[in-house]
């Protein structure tokens, strides 16, 4: 019965969210931004390939954007991402540029919902409250409205975080480790994720799970960039030269952002300090705790070298996995604090300057993770190991 009322609580957040999504204009301004958005320049390098074009030729990349965009966003000189998106996106490549992002945009918000319910229902069980608040956030934070409008990714990374713990924890490691191949998408968001992983996997009495796990994932990840390479072997370095210049010259969120925005120019040598101290601080947690994962994922958000705002919302996952491994008081103040910052937190700053200040809720999350969950820290626990049922 709890199950069915947490159910109950999390479908009806959705139903309001989605309501709120219409009324306040989100779902018409995604609408409007079909062809102009973020996903229409992933989408241009699969329908180049398509027909044929080199989404790496400097030369004739603005002529092919604009042949099969009709308001192309010409930010770089050549495709804006490695090949393997490209490739990957090929199915999408095949629709016009309006239907892909509609499809898009739908196939990862459902991927997206279906993944945290599981998550919820496996780690935070018969809790109404807490699923309608998770439910909420997926849809209506701020960083889930940026990531539909734009047509962003996010709401794919989210599901792939919380799939690759859920396979991981049902021992289903081929297919953990297949999902963990999309990380390439966007590595610099999942540095931490990945190392965090890569640790867990070998460590001694993980189980059966960890080195298939690892070994899965690794071959894959480097027969998928071997593969691309073969294909379209013109993307390196056009990639680096032309892509690489320009993402420099975006203000990223991140901590060296943060700091300056809060202290001024001289402000962004507080970032490696307290990126080592926030190293550090997950350092003390056992691999095998319960803790692990959820301190180095946040972690892997709050500390990235290059993110947006959108970016944000993978946050849910580890807020979900802390609560999870915290008595109830405890549970409810990561949830609680986590629904505070990525709700008005977030859409206040969205009022006054949010590439400025939205590393430091990637920040405070973290540290609430790492302070609720800092009592567990060296106690192994089943919750996110293979062998929990």
């Amino acid at each position: 019965m709890s199950a069915r009322r947490a159910d109950i609580a999390y479908f009806a957040a959705l139903a309001v969210s989605a309501s709120v999504l219409v009324l306040f204009g989100f779902v018409q301004l995604r609408i409007d931004k079909l062809g102009v958005d973020d996903f229409s320049t992933a989408w241009a390098g699969s329908r180049a390939l398509l027909i044929g074009a080199d989404p790496y030729d400097v030369a004739t990349w603005t002529d092919t954007v604009v042949r099969i965009l009709p308001n192309p966003l010409l930010d770089t000189a050549v495709y804006a991402y490695p090949p393997w998106v490209a490739l990957a996106l090929l199915p999408f490549g095949a629709l016009p540029v309006a239907a892909a992002g509609v499809l898009w945009s739908a196939t990862g918000m459902a991927a997206a919902l279906v993944a945290v319910r599981a998550l919820l229902r496996a780690y935070l069980p018969g809790r109404p409250w807490v699923h309608a608040s998770v439910g909420a956030l997926v849809l209506t934070s701020a960083p889930a409205v940026v990531t539909l409008v734009l047509g962003q990714w996010p709401f794919m990374f989210v599901a792939m975080l919380a799939g690759i713990v859920l396979l991981l924890r049902v021992d289903r490691p081929v297919a953990a480790g297949l999902v963990a191949v999309a990380m390439l998408a966007k590595p610099p968001l999942f540095v931490f994720t990945a190392a965090a992983l890569a640790v867990r996997a070998l460590w001694p009495g993980n189980g059966a799970a960890g080195r298939p796990f690892l070994f899965i994932a690794t071959a894959a990840g480097i027969a998928t960039i071997a593969l691309s390479w073969l294909i379209v072997p013109s993307w390196w370095p056009a990639y680096v030269i032309y892509v690489a210049a320009h993402q420099i010259t975006i203000e990223p969120v991140t901590l060296q952002t943060l700091f300056v925005t809060l202290f001024g120019s001289n402000g962004g040598w507080l970032a490696p300090p307290v990126l080592l101290a926030m190293v550090a601080a997950g350092l003390k947690f056992h691999p095998l705790s319960d803790g692990w994962l959820p301190v180095w994922f946040a972690l892997s958000s709050a500390g990235a070298v290059y993110s947006n705002t959108y970016d944000l919302l993978l946050l849910i996952v580890p807020m979900v996995l802390a609560a999870g491994a915290l008595p109830t008081g405890r549970a409810a103040f990561v949830i609680v604090a986590g629904t505070v910052l990525l709700l008005p937190v977030m859409w206040y700053l969205h009022t006054i300057y949010v590439r400025g200040y939205a590393a430091g809720v990637a920040l405070l999350v973290f540290v609430i993770i790492v302070a609720a969950l800092w009592p567990q820290r060296r106690e192994v626990g089943a919750v996110l190991t293979g062998s929990a049922t």
